[in-house]
């Protein structure tokens, strides 16, 4: 079975078979057979072809050659005969009949040959029109295969788009109905109407948020990828707290890592998607729900893009309730907006409302180390690609002056892409 699949491989019939076309037609101009010869070659050659399963085109190709040929019936014939002793006399016999009637012969098929002229000519033109048809035909299908395809993506946009309108109307319609039955709690309407009014637009604009994160802070999975870095340093010290947790990118990284951990998100629609994903998180206030944690009773505090919403006194207390819940060895790791990197002004930082200061890293590292903790590091992350960074001038060694020129300016260079294409992000980490 395998040598003859070897052989078949080996084989290229497509190729002898353009041989066998090449030299049967360089015969046919040549005058070497007979009209009755021909004929069989041709029935011979549509079997084939009909076999093969050759295209239509090929075939029409075929015939048309053909048609070009065997057009001129005035074309003389190649007398031969079969006979072997009166073959010479029988041949020379015709071609002398042959040249005796040859006028009259011409004259009968004059209008038969102009007529088969005609009909070539036409029938190559409607060849011609079959095939830009054709073209055109297959143009158009490529051209209707490709809004197809954009039509499918532009619906499955669509539908996404539609989903999330879905679940954020599902998640006001919740908060309506939660503020409603609270309105009916309420003893004194109108003492407590104004409380919960300002409670309300904070709630009806929880979604919102939501969808502001899923738009410009990046995907689950970036976030997820981004975090992975800081993994490392809360290992074997667990229980951790992710304050502020919204959709739960690092609370998921812990679990994986089997580290313990819990979170703390005000949003109640990014603490319900926490849930849905199985982690453990709570709705709240991150201050109030850590006041009311045991001293050194966690390993670990994670914050990921919160400080800068705080203003000074809140970010204090944060890092002094830090520092007394967390035991001998435990560490708070604070991710935020990088003030140095001017380019984050322009971008990260006023995207968002809610931002309220951004902060310096130092100021950062004196707060946690003000405030006990013993030993603070500041990592830089989410650096500029270096696509976006201005290009430095290439040195031509032969030139001193220019030489010189190049290195002061690459130095210059440097110093601004530092400046305005550095680290987007870092994150001030102490150990208590």
């Amino acid at each position: 079975m395998e040598s003859g699949d070897k052989l078949e491989q080996a084989i290229d019939v497509d190729r002898i078979m353009e041989r066998i076309r090449a030299r049967i037609e360089e015969k046919k101009k040549m005058g070497a057979y007979s009209p009755e010869e021909l004929e069989g070659i041709e029935r011979m050659t549509l079997q084939i072809q009909s076999e093969n399963g050759e295209s239509q085109e090929g075939v029409m190709q075929y015939h048309l050659s053909q048609v070009n040929y065997l057009y001129n019936t005035l074309r003389p014939p190649e007398f031969t005969s079969h006979r072997k002793l009166l073959g010479a006399l029988v041949t020379g016999f015709k071609k002398v009949v042959r040249k005796v009637t040859d006028p009259y012969i011409q004259m009968i098929l004059k209008h038969q040959v102009a007529f088969n002229v005609e009909l070539v000519h036409l029938l190559n033109q409607m060849a011609l029109d079959v095939r830009f048809r054709w073209s055109t035909q297959e143009k158009q299908l490529a051209l209707q295969e490709k809004r197809l395809s954009l039509l499918e993506k532009r619906s499955d946009q669509m539908s996404d788009s539609l989903e999330a309108i879905r679940q954020e109307l599902r998640a006001e319609k919740n908060v309506f109905e939660e503020v409603l039955s609270q309105v009916k709690e309420m003893k004194n309407p109108s003492e407590e109407t104004a409380g919960r009014m300002v409670e309300l637009k904070s709630r009806v604009r929880e979604p919102e948020y939501v969808h502001f994160e899923d738009l410009h802070r990046g995907s689950q999975e970036e976030i997820k990828w981004k975090q992975k870095y800081y993994l490392s340093y809360f290992k074997d010290k667990g229980p951790v707290l992710d304050i502020g947790c919204g959709r739960g990118e690092f609370l998921e990284l812990l679990k994986e890592a089997q580290i313990p951990a819990s979170g703390v998100d005000t949003n109640q629609e990014m603490v319900r998607q926490g849930k849905s994903k199985g982690l453990e998180v709570i709705h709240g206030d991150g201050l109030v729900y850590l006041k009311g944690l045991q001293d050194q009773s966690l390993g670990g505090i994670f914050l990921s893009q919160v400080i800068e919403h705080l203003d000074p006194e809140a970010l204090r207390d944060l890092v002094r309730l830090s520092f007394a819940k967390l035991y001998p060895g435990g560490v708070l790791l604070a991710e935020t907006i990088n003030p140095q990197c001017l380019s984050t002004f322009s971008g990260a930082f006023y995207l968002d409302l809610s931002h309220h200061n951004p902060i310096h890293p130092e100021a950062v590292r004196f707060l946690w180390e003000s405030l006990g903790f013993r030993k603070v590091d500041l990592l830089y992350v989410s650096p500029f690609p270096e696509e976006m960074k201005l290009k430095e001038m290439v040195r031509r060694e032969d030139d001193s002056y220019e030489d010189e020129l190049a290195r002061v300016s690459n130095i210059n260079t440097r110093q601004l892409n530092d400046l305005l294409y550095g680290f987007q992000d870092y994150a001030v980490l102490g150990y208590k």
